[in-house]
């Protein structure tokens, strides 16, 4: 484990402590400007968590250097991205949890607290992207049908972690959509109620690991997944399913997908 880091941050605002979670695998290139961004926030009460799967490539002395600076860091063999993310959780102190690609970055300085701005209640908080490559933004939105068919990009939410103590951590045998499958748990809750910001939370990198990649665990297990949805939501994702099987296409689409 990397040193602990006293900083200024988490300390001198009253607001809930955020924490900030990236997972690395040679990602000395992209970890700065990710990192570079968490720490132009204005929203001071935070704290940034590095869980690097054991790189070759220079990460790990980034992080030894200080020159990437993190309240915590770990470097060590992993289980996939969802396990070093859980790892990342079980770290974190703060009552928010947000999970923030290598690569990706937070959309400008003032975005946290204009996720702040309003009364909270703890529930799972989300805005929109911007997808790096097209510049198109995603997001709106989303209901029981919505997230059905497709999903909220991880970069656009915070949860609270009373969402993690109440489901459980990310299910690691769904290797690329695990995060969905958590999102669907979500919708799908008795008194859970989602509450969507109209603002763009991160800039996505749109070539990122779950654009790349179909999660064949998630698919096959998709239908009970979605069946807590409730009916409508059901039938749709039936429909959707059986017309992109007619056209020879995937049954399902991630986020950044068209």
């Amino acid at each position: 484990m990397g040193p602990t880091s006293s900083g200024r941050y988490g300390m001198s605002d009253p607001r809930p402590l955020v924490s900030i979670v990236t997972a690395t695998l040679n990602a000395a290139d992209s970890l700065p400007v990710t990192a570079a961004s968490v720490f132009e926030q204005r929203y001071r009460s935070l704290e940034y968590i590095v869980v690097d799967g054991g790189s070759t490539d220079g990460t790990v002395e980034l992080l030894t250097s200080g020159d990437v600076p993190t309240a915590r860091w770990i470097s060590e063999p992993d289980d996939g991205i969802y396990d070093a993310l859980n790892k990342g959780a079980g770290l974190a102190r703060g009552k928010w949890l947000y999970f923030l690609g290598a690569g990706d970055r937070l959309h400008d300085r003032h975005v946290l607290d204009c996720m702040f701005e309003r009364p909270l209640v703890e529930t799972l908080l989300y805005g929109d992207v911007i997808l790096d490559q097209t510049g198109r933004r995603y997001g709106g939105r989303f209901s029981r049908r919505t997230i059905a068919l497709r999903n909220i990009c991880q970069q656009a939410i915070l949860y609270p972690r009373a969402l993690f103590e109440r489901f459980g951590p990310f299910e690691t045998r769904y290797r690329v959509w695990a995060d969905w499958a958590f999102n669907l748990r979500c919708f799908a809750a008795r008194n859970l109620y989602p509450q969507h910001r109209d603002l763009i939370v991160a800039t996505y990198a749109s070539d990122g690991f779950s654009s790349r990649r179909v999660d064949s665990h998630f698919l096959s297990d998709a239908e009970q997944l979605i069946r807590p949805l409730g009916e409508a939501a059901w039938w749709l994702y039936r429909a959707k399913h059986a017309a992109r099987r007619a056209l020879g296409k995937p049954p399902l689409v991630n986020q950044a997908a068209a």
